[in-house]
Order: structure tokens, then sequence, then C-alpha cells
């Protein structure tokens, strides 16, 4: 909490004179001190920078407590798309289509049957031929007795998902399989009403002026009682479960009435809404496979006619392909950059930079994925871009991040509730939206979790002045001024000199080391601690301290610090004063001994994560 500063008007009126003229003295002199403080503007700075700080809390909290109805950017910023499919552009993706088509249980007739027809909501049409439509309509009884089999395609945004659901869409095998296939657009906007009334009109031809749900939904009902239909709900957002108003269920309930086998696929890029719907019943896309991926890249990078390219351009191309990560998206603007000059020098420059670097157009794979930045609520932002300051592929331990979360103080308590439960609500909440993903590993029990790449490009495009990586000497002069979070990868240019430059960022609330020399580390460290006193999280990855500074003891506001990589054997005395530190990780530090004049911690727990055991020191607590 910021410190107030009381002034009694006596300060400001003549002094008693029955005081004596030493104790007039010392009244002058704290007055005469305090004032040029004032004058000098650290006192006013510091509570200017305090305010600011509040000001994001508060903002933050408002936010929570005072949820007006979120904001609707999917219509303005990703246009709405059709079942149009364009066969010259990406080759089949028979694989995925025929696992989409296994999870909607569609099994594919030998005999073609005949469609029929619907008029006005009557349905009429030639009668079924023994032995075929029966033969498809067996089913595992995996969906309990309802119709309607639900199943989602899932993905961060660009990955491809919804070239996946029209090319299912418009499979042969699906036309023939289905009576009726409706394909809507939903975006940020999952009103039962409208989609009621769009299916209406798509498969009965009925346009609907009732805007009684009701009389929609009897409608509807009576039209396809006796159909066979393939829904596609392209692009739903997290709306669809919003203020517990069962959207969802009251949209599927009229289309539990249509004929067994009939199927609703939807494509979002929330995993919790893959997992409202059905949540064993979902398939995740992490982009095209890599032989698509490479044509259609090609395609979008040098045209049609590839034969006439440079072959010098090959090998750069290769280079760029990592990065896009299989994402079609990512390929279309890439290839935008690259196609207007096929030249080396052209192609060397894009493939130096980082996609967050390169020029984005509106509905370019940045801004496209900002969407789900957009969405977010404000307390969730902060603790996304945080993690946009580590580097790329960083594997990340929940307990870790969400104390990191806690430490940098990113995370405010609701409602009296305790800051680490709320914080790791935060954390599952970024998993179910696919911003973070669980890593599948068999080497570790213990789940690690990992940014997409293409997340990572677009949490750095928005973080603005909050995050900021180092990775060489040039960035250093590209830190903005108001930075909060920085961390720091070793490099061959990176020095004690040059690292003190950070000095300057007195704003700085978090810093992380990644692979740092010792030597150069340790001695810029010493500095920091000198300066950055608002330092909150600090943590060394990869590299480590060839000590601790006595200097740390500057840093009164350290919450959390990490030196899992040093062996030390004794800390410094400062270290046992910092009185806000609540959490330190330390598995490697042979620690013997709390200084027996340890007192500034009295009543307060400091817990220390030793060789893979968390202890929980008490005062007077020997190792």
């Amino acid at each position: 909490m910021m410190p107030m500063i009381c002034l009694k008007n006596s300060v400001t009126t003549t002094v008693n004179s029955n005081l004596g003229p030493m104790r007039r003295a010392w009244r002058s002199n704290w007055v005469d001190n305090f004032l040029q403080n004032i004058t000098d503007g650290n006192i006013v700075m510091e509570i200017l920078d305090d305010l600011s700080c509040l000001r994001s809390t508060i903002g933050s909290v408002i936010d929570r407590r005072v949820r007006a109805e979120p904001q609707q950017f999917g219509k303005l910023m990703r246009p709405a798309m059709s079942a149009f499919y364009d066969r010259s552009k990406v080759r089949s993706l028979g694989k995925e289509v025929d696992e989409v088509l296994d999870l909607l249980e569609v099994k594919i007739c030998p005999v073609p049957v005949r469609k029929r027809r619907i008029d006005g909501g009557n349905i009429s049409g030639c009668k079924r031929a023994k032995g075929t439509r029966a033969a498809c309509d067996s089913r595992q009884e995996t969906f309990d007795t309802d119709n309607v089999i639900v199943s989602a395609i899932a993905g961060i945004g660009g990955v491809g998902k919804t070239t996946l659901a029209r090319q299912v869409f418009n499979d042969e095998r699906v036309k023939g399989y289905f009576d009726l296939r409706i394909w809507i657009s939903v975006s940020d906007d999952f009103d039962v009403k409208r989609l009621t009334k769009e299916f209406i009109q798509s498969a009965l031809e009925n346009s609907m002026q009732s805007d009684n749900l009701f009389s929609l939904q009897q409608v509807l009902t009576q039209g396809i009682v006796k159909s066979k239909f393939l829904l596609v709900l392209d692009d739903v957002w997290d709306d669809v479960y919003a203020n517990q108003d069962n959207r969802w269920q009251n949209f599927l309930e009229p289309l539990k009435s249509a004929e067994q086998g009939s199927a609703i696929l939807l494509t979002t890029r929330s995993q919790r809404v893959a997992d409202l719907v059905n949540e064993n019943r979902h398939f995740h896309l992490e982009g095209l496979p890599s032989a698509i991926f490479d044509e259609f890249f090609e395609a979008c990078a040098f045209g049609t006619d590839c034969c006439r390219v440079n072959p010098e351009l090959n090998p750069i191309g290769k280079m760029i392909f990592p990065q896009l990560k299989r994402c079609p998206l990512a390929a279309e603007t890439l290839g935008r950059l690259l196609k207007p000059m096929l030249d080396k020098e052209h192609w060397n420059w894009v493939a130096g930079r980082e996609l967050w670097e390169l020029k984005q157009e509106k509905y370019d794979i940045l801004p496209v994925l900002r969407l789900s930045y957009l969405y977010l609520p404000r307390h969730l932002r902060s603790c996304f871009l945080f993690c946009s300051m580590y580097p790329k592929g960083h594997r990340f331990d929940k307990d870790t991040l969400v104390n990191n979360w806690i430490a940098a103080g990113l995370v405010e308590s609701c409602r009296g509730g305790k800051l680490e439960s709320d914080a790791y609500q935060y954390f599952e909440e970024l998993v179910h939206r696919s911003l973070l993903h669980k890593e599948v590993s068999e080497e570790s029990s213990n789940s690690k979790y990992v940014m997409h790449e293409l997340m990572h490009d677009m949490a750095q495009l928005v973080s603005d002045n909050e995050c900021f990586i180092v990775k060489c000497s040039e960035d250093l002069q590209k830190i903005p001024e108001d930075v909060r979070h920085l961390s720091i990868i070793g490099s061959g240019d990176l020095n004690e000199t040059n690292l003190r430059k950070l000095c300057e960022y007195k704003k700085l609330r978090s810093i992380v080391c990644h692979g740092v020399d010792s030597e150069i580390v340790t001695a810029a460290a010493k500095h920091w601690f000198e300066f950055l006193t608002k330092i909150r999280m600090l943590s060394f990855l990869s590299c480590k301290l060839n000590y601790l500074p006595e200097s740390i003891g500057n840093l009164k506001l350290l919450r959390y610090l990490n030196i899992g990589e040093c062996t030390f054997e004794e800390l410094p005395v400062s270290f046992w004063q910092l009185q806000n530190l609540l959490i330190v990780d330390a598995q490697k530090c042979n620690v013997q001994h709390i200084p027996e004049d340890f007192n500034q911690l009295r009543g307060k727990l400091l817990r220390f994560k030793l060789r893979n055991t968390i202890v929980d020191v008490p005062v007077n607590f020997v190792f």
C-alpha cells in the first residue's frame, strides 16, 4: 500500500516560541529536507508511479466485479466464412477428413442414396431402398439416446479449422449421407434466436419473420423431424457458455428431434467450448500436414509459375518454414510479403525478422490471433503477456508460473479470496482458451505447458511497454521506457557494461535471465540491485550467480527469487531482512544455517524449494 504522508498545520505556521532552540532547529531541518525532496521530484515521481500501478489494479478489479456484456470484435476483424471451398488452394486433407467423419460416426453407404427434398417445412421424396441406409445407420452406443452427434475442431486462429470443416462439408460421401447440409458462420454472436432463424432459412427455405423463440423452435422441430442433417457452426467463441444462460442447450433442444445420425460440427479456438459440446469427441488441429503445407507455402510465395523462380530462394524458404508452424494463414501472410520481390536480399531480410516485427494487414495471421487476446478479461491479459517474456518454446511449470504472477503483482484477489487459488483459476482459463497448452511428454510425470510460437509472436506484438526480451546488445536500445517485465537471453555480445543500462528502467517489476554467463550476470546483478528497487520477481534460469550480492537487501519489495541453478552455501545477511520475500527456489543450494540475529521475518514463513522438496522455513529454523 502506498505510504500516506500527513503534515499538521503546525508545520507550516510559526513555531511556538516556547520551543527550545534545538527543537526549533530540528523541526526546521526536517521541513527543509522534506520540501527539498519534493522540489527534487523524488517523492512525487514515486507517488505518481504508485498511482499508475493502483489505477491498473483498480481497472482490473472493476473489470472482474462489474462484468458488462463483452465487446464483440469477431465480425469486424474476421469476415464471415462460407462453405465454398477452392480446391486449387489446398490439397485434400484426406486423413484429417476421415478422422472427423469417424468422430461424427458417418458410416459411408456402398450404394448411393437419393436425397429428399424439403419444401416449406414439409418433407417429400422417395423411400429408401432396403439395405442401403439401414446399414449406414449402425452407430456405436456412446451418445445417450439423442439423435444428434456433436463434435468440434479446435485449434488456434488461422491454423486451418475452417479449411478442414469446408472439406468435410463438401466431401462427396457427406453429400450422399446427409439429407441436409447447413453452414452457419457464428463468430462472437451466439444468439440462439438468430442461429435458429438461419437454420430454418437454410434448411427449409423459409424466411421467418417471427422473433418468438418458441415459435421458431416449433417450426424447426416439425421441419427436420424426418431429416438427417449436418450442421457446421464455424468460429464459435466463449460466449456460447457466457453468463450461465444455457445458450448451447437452448439451441440444441429442437435439433434432437431430427433423424438418428444427424451431426453438428463446430470450429473453435476455445478448448472449453470443445469440451462443453462433447468432452470426448473433438479433433485438435495443429496445422496442415508437412507435405501439403510446403506446397501451399510455395504457391503463396511464388505463385503458379514456380519453375522460373530463382533457385537461391528455396533454401531461404526452408529457413522460414519452421517459424510458420504449418499454419496456412501464416503462410499466406509471409507469402504476401515475399511474393512482390523474388530476390535473395529481400527474402533474407524477411527471414531475419520475427513475425511480429513484419507489417501485418487486417486479416493476416497476427491480427487474427490478436482476437484471442482482445476477448481476454483485463485481469488475464497481463498474465498472458507476462508469458511472452520467456523464450519461444519455454516449458512452463504451473506452480512456478502462478507464483511468478503473484510476485509480479498481476493477481488481485476477488471478494477476499486467496491469491493462490485465484491465480490457479487464471492459469486454467488461459489453458481453456488455447493460449497455453499441455505438453505431451512421456519422459516426465510432471506436466509442463507451452505457448504456441505464433501466439508468442502475437503477444509480443500487443505487449507494448509491458514486456520485452533482450537477445543481443542491439535490443538494449529498443527497450520501452515504461517496461515492467524483462527477460535477458544470453548471447555473445552481452556483457556487464551494456547490461548496466537496465538500471535506467526504474519501473521494472520482473527480471528473468536465461543462460547468461556467470561472471557477467553476477557483476550486472550487483548494479541492478542498487538501482532497480521496485523488483518483485527475480529469476535466474539456466545460469547461476557466483554469489548473491549484499545489495539484494535493497529489493524491499522482492517476493519471489529463483536461484535454482546456484550452489551457495550461505546467503548474505541482507537477504534475511527482505520482509516481503515469500518464495525462494534454491534447489542446488546447500545453505547450512540461518543467522542467529535473524528476526525480520518473525511471524512469517519463507518457502524454500530445496532439492525438489518444498520447506516452509520459520524463524530460527536450521537446515
